[in-house]
């Protein structure tokens, strides 16, 4: 009797596992910076994410410090906020399940232009600098798909930045600097 149940927990448990996997690889095909990511890749990059929980007011990384690390929110909201000249944090952006920020420290291997707190308790899932270096080495397809969803994500916010700043300076807020004369 104990060994029927014991086989039934198991088949459950590996029914439950396998579940949460499939929702996690129908979640991780949604998210833009893994867009195309199929088969053996999508696994690799599974293996790869680091899923971590936060709650409400938790700070999950500080503008100016090192980071090597990308988040994709799962579940939450994070915000993104920047110091400005007078030292007040501004906000400048809320993001949801699906999106993604920290990475700019990918890329560039600079320290962090924004600070990003917990609004709403999240769970992220990470893919760290060296997670990128492992997946180019394991498997060179998913690492060029990843840089290049990252690229069109980064191509993309900096069309927005263009926008935002056309339309500041559209409103009369600010006036341009005067031109020096030769």
């Amino acid at each position: 009797m104990e060994t029927l149940a014991l086989r039934f927990f198991c088949v459950s448990f590996r029914a439950m596992i396998t579940k949460r996997d499939a929702s996690i690889a129908t979640f991780l095909r949604s998210v833009p910076v893994f867009h195309d990511l199929k088969g053996p890749s999508l696994e690799i990059l599974f293996d790869l994410l680091e899923e971590r929980r936060w709650n409400v007011g938790e700070i999950i990384c500080n503008e100016g410090e090192l980071g090597r690390t990308l988040y994709v929110i799962r579940e939450g909201e994070v915000e993104v906020l920047r110091k400005s000249n007078s030292g007040a944090q501004q906000s400048i952006v809320k993001l949801g399940p699906g999106e993604c920020f920290g990475e700019m420290t990918l890329v560039e291997l600079q320290p962090r232009s924004a600070s990003c707190v917990v609004r709403k308790k999240a769970v992220t899932y990470s893919l760290t600098n060296l997670d990128l270096w492992n997946l180019y080495k394991g498997d060179n397809f998913a690492y060029v798909i990843v840089l290049q969803n990252i690229t069109r994500m980064l191509s993309r916010r900096l069309r927005k930045a263009d926008s935002r700043i056309v339309e500041f300076l559209e409103s009369g807020s600010s006036k341009p600097a005067a031109k020096k004369k030769k």
